[in-house]
């Protein structure tokens, strides 16, 4: 009855779990409002295949990428390209670290529309996100998409023993397609604070030819030989 339910309300009383059981399937609502704060709850549950994959593949705690090995900063990202071969891939990076989790976010043009609308000459960028994690003798960055293309990464610092440039490979995980590798050198530059080079970045085309970039990346790109 109403005067119950409102004991139930105020705290002066709680339901027997029979009664519980009623009122929660009634309002579709978890039991734990009543014992849990309501943000709590509303937090998205731990997904299971993520918990697996931190016990089994990434045994151990993450330690906190070391700002002196890669500071937070906007970079400059170039690989050969997985589809158009003899061009490079370059574009835009942020890595920025929150509360000991290092996270990266970095955007692309849409490559298949291209293909699609040749005579169009700028598509909409598509943003993709990652984690960067540590390792005693690299960095590795693991990237996704929206449409969940994944991409693997892993880069040492110190390019040529500039160390403004770190060099390493990107591998693409899906299946493979006749006409494109699944595997190319990458590089990271990391940029000046300077938003109007970024700004100037942004505005030329991501596939480009190899000339295109400096020649320190230039060397770098060609030691890993595309074919994966």
């Amino acid at each position: 009855n109403r005067t119950q339910f409102n004991r139930y309300l105020s705290g002066e009383a709680f339901p027997r779990p029979d009664i519980l059981a009623r009122i929660c399937n009634f309002f579709q609502v978890d039991a734990r409002i009543l014992l849990e704060p309501l943000e709590d709850l509303r937090r998205t549950l731990p997904d299971r295949f993520l918990l697996e994959m931190r016990d089994k593949l990434l045994i151990g705690s993450s330690r906190p990428v070391d700002q002196a090995v890669m500071p937070d900063a906007v970079y400059r990202f170039w690989r050969r390209s997985f589809m158009i071969p003899g061009k490079i891939v370059t574009n835009l990076a942020l890595i920025r670290t929150t509360e000991d989790v290092t996270l990266f976010k970095g955007f692309e043009e849409n490559i298949f529309a291209q293909q699609e609308n040749p005579l169009i000459r700028r598509f909409p960028r598509l943003p993709y996100f990652g984690l960067v994690r540590q390792h005693p003798d690299g960095i590795s960055i693991y990237c996704q998409d929206r449409q969940g293309q994944t991409n693997v990464n892993f880069f040492e610092s110190g390019l040529e023993a500039n160390m403004r440039f770190y060099h390493g490979f990107s591998l693409l995980v899906r299946r493979r397609i006749d006409g494109m590798s699944r595997m190319s050198a990458a590089v990271l530059e990391r940029l000046p604070e300077d938003p109007a080079l970024w700004r100037a970045i942004v505005r030329q085309g991501t596939v480009q030819d190899m000339a295109m970039a400096p020649p320190i990346v230039q060397r770098a790109l060609v030691r890993l030989h595309d074919g994966l």
